[in-house]
């Protein structure tokens, strides 16, 4: 896996891709070619099949807007984030399962997420009463998105309750972007309503659940990776 460049202030974000390579894999099993939609997105099947290369954020953004109409899924990037292998991920996941207990794997991975994605930052804060994990938009028009966003915060949560080994519900979790109500298959996987058209997004957490032990802590492996 590369690391995140550091491109400074006005730098185009670049993400490492993986989301597209899922986007790109769920086209082949719905019978779509995906590189129409690729270059439409400006990509090339070259570009996005290979790991090592880098696209851009903006880019990736509007490849599952284009896959979800071609796919005719409203919720893609909800549906990507249920079904693949959180170990994906690779270095923050790993970060994440071998921390010791909650709160040391969401500092770890606010430490390391833009190793994945240079246009998201991560923020854990704990504070009145709410463990709240905030996604951040750098350098990116938060407006063109949804699937991204919705995938992450899906993501989040499934990595949580994975190396907890728990079902933890969210107390609290918004999205800025609009939808006219929350979908039944996120109240389902979330246990909670969304707010959508709020003024961040953000999942919180009751501050006790920042207790859990991380199920299988690695100290040894924790320190490689850090």
């Amino acid at each position: 896996m590369q690391f995140a460049r550091n491109g400074g202030i006005g730098s185009i974000p670049k993400a490492a891709g993986g989301i597209v390579r899922m986007a790109c894999t769920r086209l082949g099993e719905m019978g779509k070619d995906p590189a129409p939609v690729l270059a439409k997105a400006g990509m090339t099947a070259q570009h996005a099949g290979n790991p090592a290369i880098w696209l851009e954020v903006r880019s990736q953004i509007k490849l599952l807007e284009l896959a979800a109409a071609e796919l005719q899924d409203d919720l893609l990037g909800f549906h990507l984030a249920r079904s693949f292998d959180p170990r994906e991920i690779g270095l923050l996941y790993y970060v994440m399962a071998s921390s010791d207990r909650l709160e040391d794997a969401l500092q770890g991975a606010e430490r390391y997420s833009r190793i994945l994605n240079e246009g998201i930052r991560m923020r854990f804060s704990l504070q009145d009463g709410a463990a709240t994990v905030a996604l951040d938009y750098i350098n990116v028009d938060r407006k063109a998105d949804r699937h991204q966003i919705e995938f992450w915060l899906v993501a989040l949560v499934r990595m949580c309750r994975q190396v907890t080994e728990t079902r933890l519900a969210p107390s609290q979790l918004k999205m800025r972007h609009f939808r006219s109500e929350t979908p039944e298959e996120f109240r389902a996987f979330f246990g909670c309503d969304v707010e959508f058209g709020a003024d961040a997004d953000a999942v919180s957490f009751p501050a006790k659940l920042a207790e859990l032990p991380v199920a299988g802590r690695d100290e040894y492996l924790n320190e490689l990776v850090r």
